[in-house]
């Protein structure tokens, strides 16, 4: 069942700058997919569009079969397409429970807002501790966790996750890793962007390279992480 799909997206974001062209990549209900690049090669701008805070010039967003691409981004997201930015971009003058209440925003979160904080506080336990302390003291591996917290308060079918381990020590990223994965067994889709190549692709069932807004490489994890192109360009093998 296809859950998400971009198809030859064209994107004038900075000024007649067009970031893709000639973007096609699917997401498969139940998948961890991970979308890899270099700086600069359109990844952030692919899932932008997918969330609809973009919208291309050119192509198609679609979504459980259903053509989204005019669809605004709140509506995306109570459709279950939500998005954790690069940089966590939390309120920092707000605790962390404030923080996850901002995520149930809507008429159908709201209406499940006790069971989905209990289910965070079970994933990540050193959230119910910090609970009540300003989410702009926490630690950087503690805002991912708050940030990540606040997605799974909009009950997402489809996680996009943008570069999660950016700036965490390694043990922490472990334990990100480690709570995408039980996410995804919870039965969440998730699109994860990132650099940490060997790690992502650990977790992942499928992955796209992509490079000046176009697509260089796809297939399976396994297939990728036998790729010696690959290997030459991200890993320095």
């Amino acid at each position: 069942k296809l859950v998400t799909g971009v198809q030859t997206c064209a994107l004038p974001i900075y000024g007649h700058f067009e970031a893709l062209h000639g973007i096609n990549l699917h997401v498969e209900e139940g998948d961890i997919c991970v979308l890899l690049g270099s700086n600069g090669a359109g990844k952030t701008t692919t899932i932008n569009t997918v969330s609809g805070l973009l919208s291309p010039r050119l192509g198609t967003v679609t979504y459980q079969g259903e053509d989204i691409t005019k669809v605004p981004a709140y509506k995306r997201a109570e459709m279950g397409l939500v998005q954790v930015p690069e940089g966590r971009k939390l309120f920092s003058e707000m605790s962390v429970y404030e923080n996850l209440l901002v995520g149930s925003y809507s008429k159908v979160t709201r209406a499940k807002r006790k069971e989905t904080l209990d289910l965070c506080f079970e994933i990540f336990p050193k959230m119910y501790e910090r609970r009540n302390q300003l989410a702009g003291s926490l630690s950087g591996g503690e805002r991912q966790m708050c940030a990540v917290c606040r997605a799974l308060m909009q009950q997402p079918k489809l996680l996009m996750l943008d570069e999660p381990s950016l700036g965490l020590a390694p043990i922490v990223v472990q334990s990100v890793f480690d709570s995408i994965v039980r996410i995804n067994k919870m039965g969440v889709t998730i699109l994860l962007v990132e650099q940490n190549v060997r790690a992502s692709l650990k977790i992942a069932n499928k992955g796209f390279v992509i490079e000046t807004g176009q697509n260089v490489i796809d297939g399976t994890a396994e297939e990728l992480e036998g790729n010696e192109e690959l290997q030459k360009a991200y890993l320095g093998i």
